[in-house]
C-alpha cells in the first residue's frame, strides 16, 4: 500500500521552475512580539542615555581642557619673558643640543640667545629664529628643562662676581673712610699751628 504524497500545487510549481524561493518566516505569538518591542525600546532608550552621559563627560571634559588651554598660555607667556629678562641682566646664551628637543625637522644647532629667542639652525645652515614663546609648550617645555643647570650656574657664577665686586667697594669704602679721617686731622692740626691758641 503506497503512502499517498501531497501534490505541489501550481503556485509552487510556477515557483520553483521561474527559480523563485519565497521564504515565510513564522511570525511568534502576539505576546511574544509585544515583549520584543519592549526590549528594543529598553536597549535603545539605554543607549540613548549613555550617549548623552557621554555627550555631557564630553562637554565637560571639553570646558576644562579649555580653561587649562588658556592657562597654559598665560604661564608660558610670563615665563618666557621673565626668562628673556633673566637672560639679558646676566648676559648669556645657551646651546642646546638638538636631539634633546622634539623638534619637526632635523636641526644642526640650537641657541637659546640672551633675548630669549630660540635660534634653530638647520642641517643646510638655514637659520630660523623666534621668540621661545611662539613655540609650541612641548617644545618650551624641552628646552626649559635642558637650560635649568646652565641657568643655575650662569647664576652662582654672576653671583659670585658681584659678592667679589661688593668686597673690593666695602674694603674700598672703609679705606678712604680712613684717608678722609687722616686728612681731616692733618688739617685740624696745620689750622691749630696757624692760629696758636692764646
Amino acid at each position: 500500500m503506497e503512502e499517498a504524497r501531497a501534490e505541489p500545487s501550481e503556485d509552487t510549481q510556477n515557483s520553483e521552475e521561474s527559480g523563485e524561493i519565497f521564504f515565510h518566516p513564522v511570525e511568534p505569538s502576539g505576546k511574544s512580539t509585544e515583549h520584543s518591542g519592549e526590549k528594543e525600546t529598553e536597549t535603545s532608550s539605554a543607549e540613548m542615555q549613555r550617549m548623552q552621559e557621554l555627550l555631557k563627560s564630553i562637554n565637560e571634559e571639553t570646558l576644562q581642557l579649555s580653561e587649562f588651554l588658556i592657562e597654559e598660555s598665560k604661564l608660558v607667556s610670563d615665563l618666557c619673558v621673565s626668562m628673556k629678562h633673566v637672560l639679558e641682566r646676566l648676559h648669556v646664551s645657551f646651546n642646546i643640543p638638538p636631539e634633546d628637543i622634539p623638534l619637526q625637522k632635523k636641526a644642526k644647532k640650537l641657541v637659546l640667545n640672551e633675548e630669549g629667542r630660540l635660534i634653530i639652525v638647520d642641517e643646510k645652515g638655514e637659520e630660523q629664529s623666534a621668540f621661545l614663546a611662539e613655540y609650541p609648550p612641548e617644545i618650551i617645555m624641552a628646552v626649559l628643562w635642558d637650560i635649568m643647570p646652565q641657568l643655575t650656574e650662569a647664576i652662582i657664577k654672576y653671583r659670585k662676581k658681584i659678592v667679589s665686586r661688593v668686597n673690593f667697594f666695602v674694603k674700598l669704602k672703609k679705606e678712604l673712610k680712613s684717608v678722609v679721617k687722616t686728612l681731616a686731622g692733618i688739617e685740624e692740626g696745620s689750622q691749630e699751628i696757624e692760629n696758636p691758641k692764646k
